[in-house]
């Protein structure tokens, strides 16, 4: 995991152990130089992206957090998140930590470092879902509220029916078959998963989901005006479960993991 806290609106996704070699200096010309600019020397990658995993060994520009009086031979834990990319990369530092015992076992830890940061966001992700089951997609349908309106009324243009704006995320449901909860309380035979269809940039990343897709869902419950908008007519889809099933929502690409 992460070997610092990190803010709640930004989580670091390269980090490393590093060794500083310049201050006030860069690899790169794109990064603007001064005080909290560096040339460290990345020993050791913990986690990365895959587009970072190859630098072990190289030199890099790092923004440093400002939050710690540093000096050029210091051996730091840089917890960073992209920044520049040219002929070189610049990240930028939410935190750097002396190297302690406390982060021995995970520095000897071998493996991937693109998977280990995999592992923690899934893991992550886990923690933070309202509930997380395993199931089967048996059916995909538009909600209610969306549904194509009467011919008559589109042609008359039906003040009631919503605009398409330029990201419109085309919501559509999907009825999901619970096999198993493996987190959290769920009684009902099925839940109800609101996820964008649309491939626009915005959305081009969240679930897709069609019938017979079989894995794991880890879910968050629907904002209440998207419970609100939720498809009256799928108690009758939901066969057998005796009552509506409740509403989440897939958004994120961690949410849906395929058998």
């Amino acid at each position: 995991m992460p070997l610092s806290k990190k803010s709640p609106t930004e989580k670091a996704t390269f980090v490393f152990k590093g060794t500083i070699k310049k201050l006030k200096s860069t690899t790169m010309k794109e990064a603007p130089v001064d005080a909290n600019t560096a040339v460290v020397t990345v020993n050791q990658i913990v986690e990365a992206p895959p587009d970072l995993a190859g630098y072990g060994g190289q030199d890099i520009t790092v923004r440093l957090s400002g939050t710690r009086k540093v000096s050029v031979g210091q051996q730091l834990i840089f917890n960073t998140v992209s920044w520049l990319y040219g002929e070189s990369i610049a990240v930028r530092s939410l935190n750097e930590e002396p190297v302690q015992d406390s982060h021995s076992a995970l520095l000897s830890t071998g493996g991937d470092p693109v998977e280990r940061r995999l592992q923690r966001e899934r893991q992550e992700h886990f923690d933070n879902a309202d509930i997380v089951i395993s199931g089967t997609v048996v059916a995909v349908r538009l909600p209610s509220s969306e549904a194509p309106a009467k011919k008559t009324t589109a042609a008359a243009g039906s003040p009631h029916r919503k605009p398409i704006s330029e990201h419109d995320p085309n919501w559509h449901e999907a009825v999901v078959e619970v096999d198993d909860v493996l987190k959290g309380k769920h009684k009902k035979k099925q839940v109800i998963v609101r996820f964008p269809a649309s491939t626009d940039v915005m959305w081009h990343d969240a679930p897709k989901f069609h019938t017979g897709q079989q894995g794991q869902f880890m879910l968050h419950k629907a904002k209440p005006e998207k419970r609100a908008a939720a498809s009256k007519k799928g108690a009758a889809a939901e066969a057998g479960s005796g009552s509506e099933a409740e509403t989440y929502e897939a958004l994120d690409p961690l949410d849906f993991r395929p058998l």
